[in-house]
């Protein structure tokens, strides 16, 4: 993550102004550690600082400089909507996503829920997946890294939304007792499009040096294919690995 963040903040500032582009990213990094860690109700919190943010990001292009906060999202939108000086991305696509997909869902989230079933989770994960198509529309339109670099991270946003992955003085873990299958490819999942060595991965990992050794056999192995280990010795997990976590995390 630590890489996608310095990738984002290096395109965009050069286009943005830095300090909106550092409180956007900031905002993002929260949305996602609180996700990651399960604290759902705080991250709801932070997909509506997320919102501000790129708001204000959207106000900066449109009139060269960025407002201290947004006093109304709605006002604002309506606002950037009749600017056709702004691309489409910027004047409807961006708001209209950030509105209904993030800021509606947080703040309108208060009928009486169907059977009792809190719809929480499945809302978090939406205000990520939205966030983070925001991210990934900006560094396409203001990008200045060379386009294959812009395509890993456009990919790497598209992986972000993955629980119970934390950072603690720089150390990734896995914050919830699973099992070490689940854990390897939780850890695989959260290298993404940069891959992560057997070191670091043993590392991480909060199980045996060979419990880790025989999940990667496993899961790489005959008839599986769920990871894959590249001739510069990183190991990534694959399209079917990343089903099969998805398969183990809603079971």
């Amino acid at each position: 993550m630590s890489k996608l963040i310095s990738q984002l903040k290096t395109d965009l500032a050069a286009a943005i102004d830095p300090d909106v582009v550092e409180d956007l990213l900031a905002a993002y990094q929260e949305l996602i550690a609180k996700h990651r860690a399960g604290d759902l109700q705080t991250a709801l919190t932070k997909a509506g600082r997320f919102v501000e943010h790129a708001l204000r990001l959207i106000e900066f292009v449109s009139t060269g400089a960025a407002p201290t906060e947004i006093k109304s999202v709605a006002t604002t939108i309506r606002t950037i909507e009749n600017d056709t000086n702004l691309s489409e991305s910027l004047r409807l696509l961006i708001p209209r996503a950030l509105y209904g997909m993030v800021y509606n869902v947080r703040s309108k989230r208060n009928a009486v829920h169907v059977k009792e079933i809190d719809p929480t989770d499945i809302d978090v994960a939406m205000s990520v997946a939205a966030s983070s198509w925001v991210l990934a529309e900006l560094l396409r339109m203001y990008h200045s890294s060379d386009e294959a670099k812009v395509k890993q991270a456009m990919a790497a946003l598209s992986r972000t939304s993955i629980p119970f992955i934390q950072t603690i003085d720089g150390e990734v873990i896995v914050s919830q007792d699973v099992d070490p299958r689940t854990e390897v490819l939780l850890l695989l999942a959260n290298a993404g499009s940069e891959g992560i060595t057997r070191t670091d991965l043993g590392r991480s990992a909060k199980c045996s040096a060979s419990s880790v050794t025989r999940c990667l056999q496993k899961l790489g192995g005959k008839g599986k294919r769920h990871v894959h280990l590249s001739s510069s010795k990183l190991y990534f997990i694959t399209n079917s690995g990343e089903l099969e976590l998805a398969n183990i995390l809603s079971g």
